[in-house]
């Protein structure tokens, strides 16, 4: 028998593989097989060959989990047994199953069986099965240890148009192998055996049709299903639950059911009949509104188009009206100079202008050989303040490019900024969403809608967001040391000479 076993294995290289044996359908290949902690599971793997003269040379048990390589477990070969594991645990069943002993958590896996036979010319026959074993910790349970069937009430169907009543048993609170975590089967009290007709939140529903057979129905767990293995001896579900149904007092209810239900219904039909008239009234008014609708979307389009055209002549009124201003304050101030003497004098700053004239107002200045008008305040702190910026409302935005704080922008009257001639306030660049200059390292002036001589980034803001009210943020116009980020309702900067 050695001596062709060697054989057998040489000439294996040399010849095609036979298949002339047959697995018993006990156990499918690739089969799923559930097991409780503690309990027994086999594998009844059972191999048919045939030709008479072929026979099993030696069977390999194979064991594969998650994180855990594809081990040897067990050999049988030459009529004897060998585990590589503990031996009390696994027991061969003839003639290629194995049993495993109190089940562990730990056991779930992969179980392959690898039957080796051959015939007596020594060609080798290799075959193979897989089963997939899952070991659950955790029996079923139900609400209260109370494994009851109860009651319900009964429901209309609207397939059969007919009153059912509504059994229900468990209810199960601890959900294994899926869900539902078991299956119930039920008895009539006719000895019929009924499944569920549904399951509703761990709890199994059988629905009676009429007439309802007066007597016991009881449900319990079938024994071969999985979840009966890991019963306690003291659970309830070992037993069955049972409820006595009173026949004629079922279908007295049934008749007062079927009696309201028909006056429901009549009820119902009047009320949708009445539905339905106000419903066809109110897509009348729909058609009347519908029209009315289109007339108003032409007037309101005629009224858009009127609005638009006011818009452009207010701007254009507006736009005269401040190039008139601007020629009058022109015109005021030459005949000032005429009267005062001051035709041909120049002015670099407000303080020059204090001396012969005290009043506040616009002014020209020539700097640097280039004539500007300016706002000059002769009134704080003595005068001769030169305001190059004034926030008091809202009409001028202030989030600006670089282009125009540079050259200034505003209303000298109103809002206004002069122009970039404190660039190096605080040793700080000046800063605009289109020219980043500060320290941070991002955009201060994005980030806060504004522009300022930002280091990383601010605690002073004049040039934020105006905000019609007192609210608080770090985009708005601000002086923290003043107020903290509480937006100002007036802001005015401005020099004078030292």
């Amino acid at each position: 028998m050695k001596h062709c076993f060697v054989n057998c294995l040489i000439a294996f290289s040399f010849s095609s593989v036979l298949h002339a044996y047959m697995w018993s359908p006990t156990l499918d290949n690739d089969a799923r097989v559930r097991a409780c902690v503690g309990g027994n599971v086999s594998f009844p793997w059972s191999i048919v060959m045939d030709g008479q003269d072929e026979q099993i040379m030696y069977i390999d048990w194979l064991f594969e989990a998650p994180g855990k390589a594809n081990v040897s477990i067990a050999i049988y070969a030459y009529g004897n047994f060998f585990t590589k594991a503990n031996k009390e645990r696994f027991t061969f069943t003839p003639n290629a199953g194995l049993l495993l002993r109190r089940e562990q958590a730990d056991d779930a896996g992969r179980y392959y069986v690898r039957v080796n036979l051959h015939d007596p010319k020594c060609r080798l026959t290799s075959a193979e099965r897989v089963v997939t074993l899952s070991v659950e910790d955790i029996v079923p349970a139900v609400q209260n240890d109370a494994f009851l069937v109860t009651m319900g009430d009964a429901i209309w169907d609207y397939v059969t148009e007919e009153w059912t009543l509504q059994l229900r048993c468990g209810r199960f609170v601890d959900f294994v192998f899926g869900y539902p975590p078991v299956d119930v089967i039920w008895t009539m009290p006719s000895g019929e055996v009924r499944n569920s007709s549904h399951e509703d939140n761990g709890t199994f529903v059988l629905s009676v049709s009429s007439p309802v057979q007066g007597g016991n129905y009881s449900c319990h767990l079938p024994p071969s299903a999985p979840a009966a293995r890991c019963l306690t001896d003291t659970s309830p579900l070992n037993a069955a639950a049972q409820l006595y149904v009173d026949d004629k007092d079922v279908r007295l209810s049934l008749l007062e059911l079927l009696v309201h239900f028909d006056k429901t219904v009549r009820v119902n039909s009047d009320q949708a009949n009445l539905l339905q008239n106000q419903s066809r009234f109110i897509q009348h008014q729909a058609s009347l509104l519908t029209d009315q609708d289109s007339r108003l979307q032409n007037y309101t389009s005629l009224l858009q188009d009127y609005a638009s055209l006011l818009q452009d002549q207010s701007r254009c009124i507006l736009d005269k009206t401040s190039l008139q201003d601007e020629i009058i304050d022109n015109l005021k101030e030459e005949m000032t100079n005429l009267k005062l003497g001051l035709a041909e004098r120049t002015f670099s700053s407000c303080v020059d202008w204090l001396a012969v004239d005290p009043r506040s107002g616009v002014r020209t200045l020539t700097v640097h050989g280039e004539a500007i008008r300016v706002y000059c305040d002769q009134t704080t702190d003595g005068g001769g303040w030169t305001v190059f910026q004034r926030r008091q409302d809202r009409s001028v935005d202030f989030y600006r490019g670089w282009k125009a704080y540079r050259g200034g922008f505003g209303d000298l009257q109103g809002n206004f900024w002069l122009d970039d001639s404190l660039s190096m306030q605080n040793k700080q660049q000046f800063s605009t969403h289109d020219a980043d200059h500060d320290t941070y390292s991002v955009n201060c002036a994005s980030i806060f809608h504004g522009a300022w001589w930002y280091a990383g980034c601010h605690v002073s803001h004049l040039n934020g967001r105006y905000k019609d009210s007192r609210v608080y943020g770090e985009d708005g116009v601000t002086w923290y040391r003043f107020d903290g980020y509480h937006s100002l309702k007036f802001s005015e900067m401005k020099m004078r000479p030292s």
